[in-house]
């Protein structure tokens, strides 16, 4: 597993067959203020409560 996905290779990731999830876990006005479209949103401060709404079935890529 690698600590550091860089742009590039996330790039590839989301265009594969089984793209990984992106679990976004910035506030919610960074979020508002632009983010990955297939993000999934998961506030760092909800981050806890909601482990059960990220998929298990593919890689997680948190930003």
């Amino acid at each position: 597993m690698d600590a550091y996905v860089s742009p590039q290779e996330l790039y590839h990731q989301l265009q594969s067959e089984m793209p990984p999830t992106i679990i976004d876990v910035r506030t919610n006005d960074e979020y508002a203020a632009g983010h990955i479209p297939s993000a999934l949103h998961l506030p760092g401060d909800q981050l806890a409560q909601r482990l059960a709404e990220i998929p298990r079935d593919r890689p997680v890529v948190p930003y």
